[in-house]
């Protein structure tokens, strides 16, 4: 009778010794260098600022075609990084864009910009709004204390409890910095321009804050109206301000109205304008100890559009672009342990992921293979051997990291005779001038 009882015991797992049933199979995912995209923004920002506060992404301003904007909204971050629905905020007093806002002891503070017709009142203005426990905003309050100088496209970091407004154009394009003290409980200080001055005139470029150390990447290059791939670097020294402003490596890819993002002891430079022509592009350098950086490489992820003047937020191992110009795109991506950007896919997202690359590859059909390599900023030259094709030919395309022996792809170009390069003091009986260049797959 015990051995039947035991049994029906067994048989019904009261003794503890059932099997654990069999748990679902994990899908497997693979790492592609692409973005994932997310809910839009309730309306098209271009030149919006946005902060991530308390695991909530806030947006805030921007321009609409001609209109300028004082509308804000939220929303919260989920756990596997995707946003929930945005949802309206409190409007600013001013409308305003190209501007710049930082968060500090409960409250987002929001600095300069412009409205008007084609952004021309330059503001001089600060307001800011406490973060609710909720994660809704209170109305905003205008500071009684505004900057020495009025900002547009100026951008503004944190540091110590301080403010510090970068650059910008305030009727000419500036090369000085102004900054104001936190006051306990909130509010700022009356505003005060450093003595120490950028090496140069600095507007819609990026700006970025690591333990102190400022960087300014990327420039709209004043006389001519083009990009450049200039990067600065300073630090506060003392309560006057910064130290010197002092050079360090130089972009790859000449870039204006481009975000910035750190993490870890990288910092990227993604999108922006070079020129008229909006990137997609993305690269990053190293930051080293004393506040130079390493060389910059480019990366293969891009975003899923050619854009400018969008924000960028970053928040723990995720990275979101939001809104550009003319676009209310939402998309993000993650880091891996290689510091590269990327998504984790399904099975059904790779598949398509992989059907879009080459869609893209097919609009650029010539592959060779790479003989010399010679750098001429803001162009690189290489000669290659195309693939199916006798002898060797010059390219021209945009500045990358290659070496003898890799494969690269591009498109139908431009082919110029009888070219003489001023940087390589050399002519070129025929190179072929192309706007897209990019590795391509080893070939085994």
């Amino acid at each position: 009778m015990r051995h039947v009882l035991a049994i029906t015991l067994i048989a019904a797992g009261l003794l503890g010794c059932q099997e654990e049933p069999a748990s679902a199979p994990q899908e497997e995912r693979t790492w592609a260098p692409t973005w994932k995209q997310l809910n839009p923004l309730s309306v098209p920002r271009q030149g919006l600022a946005a902060v991530e506060v308390n695991g909530f992404i806030y947006a805030m301003g921007g321009a609409l075609g001609t209109e300028f904007l004082s509308s804000t909204e939220y929303a919260e971050i989920r756990p596997d990084g995707s946003l929930g629905r945005w949802q309206p905020g409190p409007p600013m007093h001013d409308a305003r864009g190209y501007f710049d806002a930082v968060f500090y002891e409960g409250y987002i503070y929001v600095v300069g910009g412009g409205n008007g017709e084609s952004g021309k009142n330059l503001l001089r203005s600060v307001e800011r709004a406490r973060v609710q426990p909720d994660g809704t905003l209170s109305a905003w309050e205008r500071e009684a204390h505004e900057m020495v100088m009025p900002r547009r496209c100026a951008k503004i970091v944190l540091i110590d409890g301080s403010i510090y407004a970068v650059g910008g154009f305030g009727g000419d394009m500036l090369n000085s910095v102004e900054h104001t003290r936190i006051k306990p409980g909130g509010g700022t200080e009356e505003w005060l321009e450093e003595p120490e001055r950028l090496t140069t005139m600095r507007y819609i470029s990026g700006v970025k804050s690591v333990d102190g150390i400022v960087y300014v990447v990327g420039n709209h290059e004043q006389e001519k109206g083009a990009s450049t791939r200039d990067v600065e670097w300073s630090t506060p020294v003392d309560e006057a301000g910064f130290g010197e402003w002092q050079p360090t490596s130089p972009l790859r890819v000449a870039r204006y109205g481009l975000g910035v993002a750190v993490h870890g002891d990288n910092l990227y430079a993604i999108g922006g304008l070079d020129g008229p022509e909006f990137l997609d592009s993305i690269e990053v350098a190293h930051m080293l100890p004393d506040g130079g950086l390493g060389p910059w490489r480019m990366l293969e992820a891009r975003l899923s559009s050619k854009r400018a003047m969008m924000a960028i937020v970053a928040y723990k191992e995720w990275i979101y672009s939001l809104g550009g110009a003319g676009s209310d795109t939402v998309e993000y991506a993650t880091f891996n342990e290689a510091g590269e950007i990327g998504s984790w896919l399904d099975s059904p997202e790779f598949a398509d992921f992989e059907a879009e690359r080459a869609a893209a590859q097919a609009q650029l059909p010539l592959v060779g293979t790479v003989f010399k390599v010679m750098n001429a900023s803001p162009y690189v030259y290489l000669q290659v051997q195309v693939t199916g094709s006798p002898g060797l030919i010059w390219l021209a395309g945009p500045e990358g990291e290659y070496e003898r022996g890799d494969r690269v792809r591009f498109g139908e170009g431009a082919m110029m005779t009888n070219f003489f390069s001023k940087q390589l003091d050399m002519r070129f009986n025929r190179v072929l001038f192309v706007s897209e260049l990019e590795k391509a797959e080893p070939q085994f």
